[in-house]
């Protein structure tokens, strides 16, 4: 992956541990107003570390601040509401910084109001109003059946029980869709040709090779959903793009 990083244009940083994400681990500080805070690292108009926005992100939900305001009737109406009742997420930028947030730390519930009122319906678009405004949903959920966006809509409408489980942190989304059957257990996304628990089990030197080797084999796309999905949130978006025209470039040469 070292390769990725040049192109693009990043560098290590020594002495800085990677971020572990915890689900747990929601008790941190929160300097200045957590929705400004918050807002303002979506809308990126001035820097904000992940465990910043993190932190933000704890004190609006768990002291209800995102009902001060205004009375929303869900965290995705909050979301998706104008400034400076809301947080003015409008598009596919913010929204995966959103997501990656909420994700992180637990917040499935909340993930899943934004989900809701961001959703892109079927058919011919219709606008929705959001703080007196006009509203148009963007967001296409992935189309496979274990996606998790997809089991976390089809738990909440059909099987709250389980839904309820994992907002808790009892159950990760995809155990509770294969308790209420929603999925087959065994089940894989990728039809068999990766073992995960077999990686996993391997020494980090051999899991770096196998990610590079596997990196290497796979199509521009898919290389590319990879940076925007895993390393977009937590370093700046565009890298995704900048790769996919260096290989452009590269190919055409």
């Amino acid at each position: 992956m070292l390769n990725v990083a040049r192109r693009l244009g990043l560098s290590r940083s020594p002495g800085i541990a990677p971020h572990q994400p915890s689900l747990l681990g929601r008790r941190r500080l929160v300097r200045n107003d957590p929705v400004k805070v918050l807002r303002e690292a979506l809308s990126e108009t001035a820097p904000t570390s992940l465990t910043s926005m993190t932190a933000a992100l704890e004190a609006i939900i768990e002291r209800g601040l995102w009902k001060l305001s205004k009375p929303f009737e869900s965290f995705g109406d909050f979301a998706a509401a104008l400034p400076p009742d809301g947080l003015g997420v409008r598009s596919l930028d913010p929204l995966r910084l959103l997501r990656h947030a909420l994700l992180n730390a637990g917040y499935f519930r909340e993930w899943t109001e934004v989900l809701e009122r961001v959703i892109r319906p079927r058919g011919r678009p219709r606008k929705k109003l959001v703080n007196d405004e006009d509203f148009e949903p963007f967001y296409s959920i992935p189309t496979a059946a274990t996606a998790r966006d997809r089991l976390l809509l089809a738990l909440k409408r059909d099987h709250p029980e389980h839904f309820a489980a994992v907002c808790a942190l009892e159950l990760s989304p995809r155990a509770a869709a294969i308790q209420a059957g929603l999925i087959a257990e065994g089940s894989s996304r990728y039809g068999g040709a990766c073992n995960i628990v077999a990686a996993a089990a391997l020494n980090e030197r051999a899991q770096g090779r196998l990610l590079c080797d596997l990196f290497q084999a796979l199509s521009a796309n898919a290389q590319c959903a990879l940076i925007a999905r895993a390393i977009e949130p937590r370093l700046g978006f565009g890298l995704a793009e900048r790769w996919r025209e260096d290989l452009a470039r590269s190919s055409g040469s």
